[in-house]
């Protein structure tokens, strides 16, 4: 009850005269503390037409004190959503937001993505010659046929899916966060060669193959 009432609080807040779709995912919290607090959690993806919206609620309900809630509002809207096939090469988007955004073979070569964050995005064919994605994070993206030639990966987060790009010669990982499993077929790729013409690393080093 106390999660619906959240819930119907944060539909409220939304924006009207827009066809929003909600996914909400719900977790219930119980304390064992003197207080016996029960905390309710809510995650939701919110979408717009040309907008992502990720939005975390929580509410605090003390079973002992006032029936209203305590409501804490967090999220941020994305910077990109439909760039599709565009030419995005060479600009500077450092610490952007491209979660959950179609770049389906969009060409950001050459570009500054230092700390950008590519959550769930579509990056299938999309090209990164050049660029430099220090500490950018990867995870949970759609990476099929992505270009990484002499790109920069120092310090990423990724996921699952690496292993499908395209190419990746001349690429350098450095303290990247590899799975495993990720890592090893990387290594035995044929175009796990060549030096980072930016940071001289090796990328069989960089990659830590054997």
């Amino acid at each position: 009850r106390a999660c619906l009432l959240l819930f119907l609080t944060l539909l409220a807040l939304l924006p009207a005269g827009l066809a929003w779709s909600v996914s909400p995912t719900f977790q219930l919290h119980l304390s064992r503390s003197p207080a016996r607090a029960t905390t309710c959690e809510i995650q939701m993806e919110l979408k717009a037409p040309g907008q992502l919206v990720a939005s975390t609620l929580a509410a605090v309900f003390l079973l002992s004190g006032s029936p209203l809630p305590t409501l804490a509002v967090s999220g941020g809207v994305a910077d990109f959503g439909e760039i599709a096939g565009q030419d995005m090469s060479g600009g500077d988007y450092s610490k952007k937001d491209f979660s959950g955004a179609n770049a389906k073979g969009t060409n950001l070569a050459k570009s500054k993505l230092k700390g950008a964050r590519f959550f769930k995005a579509d990056l299938t064919g999309a090209d990164f010659t050049g660029s430099d994605l220090t500490a950018a994070s990867l995870e949970n993206a759609k990476l099929d046929g992505v270009v990484l030639t002499n790109a920069v990966l120092k310090g990423a987060y990724t996921g699952t899916g690496l292993e499908r790009a395209k190419d990746i010669s001349g690429s350098d990982w450095t303290d990247a966060q590899l799975r495993p499993d990720v890592q090893v077929k990387l290594c035995k790729r044929s175009d796990a060669t060549g030096t980072n013409p930016k940071t001289q690393a090796d990328t069989r080093e960089s990659l830590g193959c054997p």
